[in-house]
């Protein structure tokens, strides 16, 4: 009677151990992605901590008008989603930038302004952007048209985004911030990365490289699956409140 009892006790302690393995081989890749994700956030907040200064750029600052000025701003103005040196890489030659609106407009809102010049402060553009406001406030993105000239490796550019408000005498207000992007070749090793990777974690391999653009628009494109790192990043702008909210993509004003 005693080796069914050994037997039994065995198998129970056999069933246990493949249960524990079979537990630990499926949480170790969600325990691992939630640590590489850790890594890589801390790695986001370096290069959003940059004290390297970039001239007068005022791109993070929110900007120019207050309440008194603007009747339709709020407390939170004009702000763009760049490091507090105002600026960062990208490795596209028609990158996307992104900002957070204060307020909203109409079909007889003026329209937003984004203006691009290099580094001998000469246009980029045929002309400046002029874009259409959406109706609610809110993040937005601004991509640069395939007709424009590409930007160049190793060239940096400046980028000025300015927006019309009303104040109380019914007179038109400009809020602006500006700042300023580089443009570097993509590594072999963030290509690699990047092909390896699952679609939606491509902003890893960016974030590791110091590549704040693509590692925003990754995290803004793939916000619904990776909404905890979008709102860590908002949270950096005190935007968390919008972490749930649309993005809207800014349109040239007919």
């Amino acid at each position: 009677m005693l080796r069914p009892q050994l037997s039994i006790r065995q198998s129970t302690v056999l069933i246990c151990s493949v249960t524990t393995a079979v537990y630990v081989n499926f949480l170790s890749p969600i325990l691992i992605d939630k640590a590489q994700a850790q890594n890589v956030f801390e790695r986001i907040g370096q290069m959003f901590n940059s004290s390297r200064g970039e001239g007068n750029a005022s791109g993070r600052s929110r900007g120019g008008a207050t309440r008194s000025q603007c009747s339709q701003v709020g407390t939170d103005n004009l702000l763009a989603l760049v490091p507090q040196n105002n600026g960062g890489l990208t490795t596209q030659e028609y990158p996307q930038f992104w900002f957070y609106l204060p307020f909203g407009g109409d079909s007889q809102s003026p329209p937003a302004k984004f203006r691009l010049l290099d580094e001998q402060r000469q246009s980029v553009l045929t002309k400046p952007l002029l874009l259409s406001l959406p109706e609610k406030k809110g993040i937005v993105s601004i991509s640069l048209p395939a007709t424009e000239k590409a930007l160049l490796v190793g060239k940096k550019y400046y980028w000025y985004f300015n927006i019309s408000c009303v104040n109380p005498q019914g007179r038109n207000t400009n809020i602006s911030v500006n700042g300023w992007i580089e443009r570097v070749e993509a590594s072999s090793e963030i290509v690699k990365n990047i092909q390896q990777s699952r679609n939606q974690q491509q902003y890893i391999p960016y974030a590791e490289h110091n590549i704040w653009y693509e590692t925003v628009g990754q995290l803004a494109q793939n916000r619904v699956v990776y909404q905890q790192e979008w709102t860590d990043l908002l949270s950096l702008f005190q935007l968390k409140e919008f972490a749930n909210s649309p993005i809207y993509e800014l349109k040239m004003k007919k």
